[in-house]
């Protein structure tokens, strides 16, 4: 929001007049001096918390495609040597593995409470 009104104030007269307003009270009176400085301590402290999220997401993301390349590569290298083994007459039919799920701590059964349902 900040630049989006810097960044106007030259268009608007109103705006020009307001922000001059605002730098003469800062310079005029401790307090309100204070609480700008506050004010931009605190939007300062917000837009690096946002960059660093940001950062942190980008990163993430390349990670997951390096994952991913490295899953492919993988694909790719085992089903070269088994299409290299197969005469070209017979068909391969790829089978892909049953999941085989941990069990969770938190998913835990119902146990039966006594009712007939």
């Amino acid at each position: 929001m900040l630049k989006l009104f810097v960044a106007d104030v030259m268009k608007s007269p109103g705006k020009l007049l307001a922000l001059c307003f605002v730098v003469y009270l800062a310079a005029m009176s401790f307090f309100v001096g204070l609480f700008l400085f506050l004010v931009a301590i605190h939007w300062v402290r917000k837009q690096i918390m946002l960059k660093a999220k940001a950062f942190e997401a980008a990163e993430a993301e390349a990670a997951r495609e390096r994952a991913n390349e490295v899953r492919e590569q993988a694909l790719k290298a085992t089903t070269k040597p088994a299409e290299q083994v197969a005469p070209a007459s017979v068909a391969v039919a790829q089978v892909t593995p049953v999941r085989q799920y941990a069990r969770s701590a938190v998913v835990t059964p119902i146990k039966k409470t006594g009712t007939h349902d």
